[in-house]
């Protein structure tokens, strides 16, 4: 056998062995489904059958505090706090906190984020049947700690910090804490999941979080992007519960804490890229604390162009770095589950990254070696050939299936316009499989080079000008 002949033979193997990896998909469908989608109708109870249900168990009903971060979010927090104010729970058992930045207030931009969250609680003054929504401002010199301090100059604005203010202002009986982004927008039925899962495990789970879709502004989006965010959604449909049995993985919304645990564990770390994932990871070493999947869908937006994903995804991979390098040198937490946690954050992180550039770059590499005349395909029979090319067609068409079968029904519609060019963008699913994983792959690279993100940088938002109410999955 000749060298091109080889070449090529080991080309078709890697090739087949990505297909097979694809393939996990369906397996994690069966598994998210079996264990939770298929089972969530039976634990969604309504308002007066969960009160009989903690009645029998010998406990009451969870109080929520719901936490929303929003600095520089006046094009979206109004239909973030409407949506909330509309979740299926008794009014008087939770309460919404927006907390907002004294920083906004010197930029000069109107609106503000604050007014429109005192307009908003003018609004529920009003209304006979609301929670109670407060708004706290964090002070430009607060120092980001929990419970942290007035330093009397100015500090870098994180969403950890932001968290950490608003946790002094919660309701003081408030059983668990949510925390949702500025844009999201939640199944209206999750607190009574949440509720229920408390209960019957008399107060035994402490930590939930549950998967986002980050589709609803997908016609605003770029090509590139429009593809992300249906992979972004299916991996926390399918995906996500089986990470979760593997990783205390927790997301920075649609996610909620026992309030006693975040007492114990100091709230979040305000320097970290990734406050969430820092935050379950140390919530599993200091308190055994390990998160649960829920099956309630939040909808929330992508960045609209590349390069907002891109620094977006860059940000995150940098803290997923950060948070290893943190807890592998903290003597604080030691032992055979620390290693073992290390071990699963580096394996999910820059080992399967690197697996994942390889594996887009295989096209670039044939196209090549092909140019160069270095491959013989004639090692292998025609038809056989024509076989491996169909696995293309089996790509894009699993693509259009999740825009318009599974995540159509989570998209804000623009015209008909805009929805028959996106299924003329879905085309570009061979450059989107090259240029996604770049942003991990250039974290790894910046930190080998010293030079990874520092700073916590805030996510550009669509503007939404209407409330647009989510539908059930």
């Amino acid at each position: 056998m000749e060298l091109p002949q080889l070449i090529y033979l080991c080309i078709v193997a890697l090739y087949i062995l990505f297909f097979l990896l694809f393939l996990r998909y369906f397996l994690w469908r069966y598994y998210s489904v079996k264990y939770y989608w298929s089972k969530r109708k039976s634990r969604l109870l309504s308002s007066a059958e969960l009160e009989n249900f903690a009645r029998e168990k010998g406990m009451t009903m969870p109080i929520f505090s719901i936490l929303v971060p929003a600095r520089e979010e006046a094009d979206v927090i109004g239909n973030t706090i409407e949506h909330l104010g509309q979740l299926n729970y008794p009014k008087n058992l939770y309460e919404i906190i927006v907390i907002t930045d004294e920083k906004e207030l010197f930029s000069g931009k109107k609106p503000t984020t604050q007014q429109v969250v005192e307009e908003k609680i003018q609004e529920f003054k009003s209304r006979g049947n609301a929670p109670v929504l407060k708004h706290v401002v964090v002070p430009y010199d607060f120092d980001g700690s929990f419970p942290g301090k007035c330093i009397g100059k100015t500090v870098p604005s994180t969403k950890g910090r932001a968290l950490n203010f608003g946790l002094a202002y919660i309701n003081s009986a408030a059983d668990i804490c949510g925390f949702y982004d500025a844009e999201s927008h939640p199944e209206l039925d999750v607190l009574l999941y949440i509720a229920w899962d408390w209960i019957q495990s008399q107060k035994t789970k402490r930590i939930w979080q549950g998967p986002v879709f980050q589709v609803r502004n997908f016609f605003y989006l770029s090509p590139i992007t429009k593809i992300a965010s249906l992979y972004q959604a299916l991996s926390h449909e399918w995906y996500m519960p089986i990470l979760m049995k593997i990783l205390p993985f927790v997301g920075g919304t649609n996610l909620f804490i026992e309030t006693n645990l975040l007492t114990k564990i100091k709230g979040f770390d305000c320097k970290a890229l990734t406050e969430d994932l820092e935050i379950g990871v140390r919530a599993y070493l200091a308190e055994n604390a390990w998160p649960e999947y829920f099956p309630c869908i939040s909808t929330e937006q992508t960045p609209e162009t590349y390069r907002s994903f891109f620094r977006q995804r860059l940000r995150w991979a940098a803290g997923h770095i950060q948070v290893i390098e943190k807890f592998k040198d903290n003597p604080e937490f030691n032992g055979p589950k620390k290693a073992r946690i290390i071990k699963t954050l580096l394996l999910k992180g820059e080992v399967e990254w690197i697996l994942y550039q390889i594996a887009v770059l295989l096209p670039v590499a044939v196209i090549w070696l092909s140019y160069k005349g270095m491959i013989d395909p004639s090692v292998l029979p025609q038809g056989f050939r024509l076989f491996l090319k169909s696995f293309l067609f089996i790509y894009f068409g699993f693509t259009y299936y999740l825009y318009i079968v599974k995540y159509y029904q989570f998209m804000v519609k623009r015209s008909l316009a805009s929805i028959l060019f996106a299924l003329i963008s879905l085309l570009v699913l061979p450059a989107a499989g090259f240029l996604l994983p770049l942003p991990y792959t250039g974290a790894l690279v910046l930190r080998a080079l010293n030079s990874q993100p520092r700073a916590w940088i805030k996510t550009p938002r669509t503007r939404e000008i209407a409330e647009f109410s989510i539908k059930k999955a």
